[in-house]
């Protein structure tokens, strides 16, 4: 069985970014009270420790690229008329995610909350809600709770010329990249899909999260049974389960799905390319139409079974 060595880090480090125009003198004595009980003792354990640090800067001294975030217009604009920004920079064990990083996260709204300000996570390049089920952080982690942001890239010319005469041209294109943002916070490399049909885009997602979720559960389980060992293997054409998918969502199946197998290959230190099994026949478009589309259950998002009881299913594109 080929397989790929995966580097386990021995800590990570995780950033988050409030854009606010209400300046605190000391934004970490908002938080302790503000923060959800599950991590109240925790975050004021770390806010009194290296591990984590808050630090407020003028928006003319930042320098991250708040430009290209997944965000509502209102929170644009906001970010665009903040005067400062206050970062929240953590590290944290391996071993110890991902409460770790729920608690780290959980400092980061609460001074949100209490500057009225924009919460951004620049690693997964969108910005934090701080309304609906997605206000507070959760006792238990899940992952489709905005860990993970995506990156659509469009190969415009090959768009244009399989659309062009072809009402049905969206299903036999090969334009679209999907990246899918914020593993590196857990020490895992970013995951990359391409060549994929742009009506295709939602089971490629769909692929790109359940593996997430695979991996993630992997990386943890072996960083809790090899403590201190660096680095671990992992099989090269991983058989991703219709389970992966609504563990992401933690949410018990109502969809059917199937098993499918996919190709992981290193493209840089810090991203995996999701491709077809090695011995497959046809191309990767060929491949996601016939074999991706069916596998993946037809939903945008879903709630925990803790939540409302409405799944959101993917509009009909017929």
């Amino acid at each position: 069985m080929p397989q790929l060595v995966l580097s386990v880090p021995e800590t990570v480090t995780s950033h988050y970014v409030v854009a606010t125009s209400r300046v605190l003198d000391d934004p970490g004595t908002v938080v302790p009270w503000r923060v959800p009980e599950p991590f109240r003792a925790a975050a004021a354990e770390a806010l009194r420790s290296p591990r984590l640090g808050v630090f407020t800067i003028g928006a003319d001294e930042a320098t991250w690229r708040l430009d290209d975030l997944l965000a509502s217009d209102d929170d644009r604009r906001r970010v665009r008329e903040s005067t400062h920004q206050v970062l929240v920079v953590h590290r944290v064990a391996t071993v110890d995610q991902p409460y770790g990083e729920q608690t780290a996260r959980a400092v980061a709204r609460a001074i949100a909350d209490a500057t009225d300000g924009v919460l951004i996570d620049p690693q997964a390049r969108q910005v934090v809600l701080r309304d609906g089920l997605a206000r507070t952080e959760r006792g238990w982690f899940r992952m489709g709770d905005q860990w993970f942001g995506t990156r659509y890239d469009v190969d415009e010319t090959s768009a244009r010329s399989a659309h062009q005469d072809d009402l049905d041209g969206a299903e036999s294109c090969s334009c679209l990249r999907i990246t899918l943002l914020g593993l590196r916070r857990f020490g895992l490399p970013d995951l990359v899909i391409d060549d994929i049909a742009c009506a295709h885009d939602l089971p490629a997602l769909s692929l790109l999260r359940s593996l997430a979720c695979r991996l993630l559960t992997d990386q943890w389980r072996w960083a809790r049974l090899h403590p201190g060992k660096p680095t671990r293997p992992l099989d090269d054409h991983p058989e991703i389960d219709p389970e992966d998918f609504w563990t992401f969502w933690g949410a018990t199946p109502f969809v059917d799905g199937r098993p499918i197998t996919a190709r992981l290959v290193p493209v840089s230190r810090g991203t995996l390319k999701v491709m077809p099994p090695e011995d497959y026949p046809g191309t990767r478009a060929v491949w996601s139409r016939e074999v991706l589309v069916p596998a993946m259950p037809p939903l945008v998002g879903c709630p925990a079974d803790e939540d409302a009881p409405w799944p959101h299913p993917a509009q009909n594109k017929a």
